[in-house]
């Protein structure tokens, strides 16, 4: 194997005491984990390691094999301690091998319990529970050696525990540290037809393309994509810029703990543009819009004029506070309109058609007629850390999928998008926009004529 790149910083990184080396499929998380482990256990002799997964048949069936074959090619000989499951290297050093998982719940950590240790390497770590992974941080403590828990998740979702562990930003620096990795970074140890093969199974459409081949956050998702074949990425995610002289349209999806809000304007031409928008993490409502409204007189000052739509279960819905969500905006001076019935199967799909439709049309001027700015004004919020995030064109390209049951309406069988809790909220309030607003450019009332009194001069006055 050869390390460059990203490999070779995981591989030189001895001193972050927590390590997450995270991504796609065949991204050699594991190879080079376990390489760093066989380094540690040869530059300080005696010290003591554990290798793991969260089942007996995983750790057993699929990370010791690896283990061995890279001793082997090492030259290093390891001698098998069958009573205390552990190889011993010659120079005194001991590497234990365990499955986490526990069959009695009430001894959750007896597998691991009584190790003191100076290293601990967890593959697949997304199956662990994050009990199970902070007590085993917690065994780091082998007096005399440097200690270092490492773990190599495959790409998680984003309120995954791993993300709040070890976010994006890095921020938990330099106790803590995330590499991300995707199967390019690995391509020279891949033979030639290995990622064009991974490429036609999961496409840049296929909604786990993201995570399988680029390594990066999102979910795993499972599904035909609602909008496969309209929305190209390539075509659709580009400049769009706010133009103060056109109307401004607010979208707000209030979600549970995940509110969500864009922005969008219509051209004179027809061209419906995304200029923006915020994706809340665990953010009750009043706090997620005083971060819109910040934001908002940031990026698009002074509109001529601005609308705002929203979700109509706001109108009752009372798990933002004591009141619905839809009277807290009016007490902020916002002016919200709705539509009822918005949010059912039969109204949802209609926009949905709508929308698949505008982004296989162009505009009078010959653009795309349905365009998303490749801009940062993306951003998920959480009271830990603000991100960009393109959760609405990750939508659109593969992430909003076609819920596998069925709805009944009016005696007729009608598929559905799937609820996931995530991507379904930009998405949402791409439908309201469409609901309440539609495509066309606002049409502005010619001004009222000023209504005369009849004259008194005709067959019908007084005087004749």
């Amino acid at each position: 194997m050869v390390w460059v790149g990203k490999h070779s910083v995981a591989l030189l990184d001895t001193r972050t005491r927590e390590l997450c080396v995270e991504g796609a499929v065949r991204a050699g998380k594991t190879t080079v984990c376990l390489w760093r482990e066989l380094n540690a256990c040869l530059a300080h002799p005696g010290i003591y390691g554990l290798l793991a997964r969260w089942t007996d048949t995983g750790v057993y069936g699929l990370v010791l094999p690896i283990w061995r074959r890279i001793c082997e090619e090492a030259g290093v000989a390891l001698k098998w301690h069958p009573d205390e499951e552990f190889d011993e290297l010659p120079n005194g050093s001991r590497m234990y091998v365990r499955g986490l998982k526990s069959q009695d719940a009430t001894l959750r950590y007896s597998k691991f319990r009584g190790l003191t240790l100076s290293r601990v390497y967890v593959d697949q770590a997304e199956e662990v529970p994050q009990d199970v992974y902070l007590e085993l941080a917690a065994r780091l403590s082998q007096p005399g050696f440097p200690h270092q828990i490492t773990i190599s998740p495959q790409s998680v979702a984003n309120d995954h525990w791993i993300a709040k562990e070890f976010p994006e930003d890095n921020r938990f620096l330099p106790h803590r540290r995330l590499l991300q990795l995707s199967v390019y970074d690995n391509a020279h140890n891949l033979s030639d037809e290995v990622i064009p093969a991974l490429k036609r199974l999961y496409p840049p459409e296929h909604p786990q393309h993201r995570t399988l081949l680029l390594g990066l956050r999102g979910l795993n998702v499972i599904g035909e994509p609602v909008y496969k074949g309209a929305f190209v990425r390539a075509i659709h995610e580009t400049t769009a810029e706010y133009d103060p002289r056109l109307r401004l349209e607010i979208g707000l999806d209030f979600g549970k703990h995940h509110p969500c809000l864009l922005w969008r304007q219509v051209s004179a031409l027809g061209q419906v543009r995304f200029l923006g928008g915020i994706l809340g993490q665990q953010l009750y409502l009043d706090d997620f819009l005083d971060v819109c409204q910040r934001y908002q007189a940031e990026w698009f000052p002074n509109p001529i004029e601005q609308v705002l739509c929203c979700d109509p279960a706001g109108a009752a819905d009372t798990s933002h506070g004591t009141e619905g969500a839809v009277v807290s905006l009016r007490k902020r001076g916002l002016k919200p309109v709705f539509v009822e019935g918005a949010n059912s199967p039969a109204v949802r799909l209609a926009m949905v058609e709508r929308i698949a439709s505008l982004m296989r049309k162009r505009s009078a001027d010959r653009q795309e007629a349905l365009v998303v700015s490749n801009s940062e004004r993306w951003l998920r919020v959480s009271e830990q850390a603000t991100l960009v995030d393109r959760f609405l064109a990750d939508g659109f390209e593969a992430g909003y999928v076609w819920d596998q049951h069925m709805v009944s309406v009016g005696s007729k069988q009608m598929r559905k998008p799937r609820k996931d809790g995530w991507y379904e909220h930009g998405q949402n309030v791409a439908e309201y926009f469409e609901c309440n607003f539609g495509s066309a450019p606002p049409v502005k009332e010619p001004p009222k004529r000023e209504r005369r009194p009849p004259s008194q001069m005709g067959r019908q006055a007084w005087m004749s």
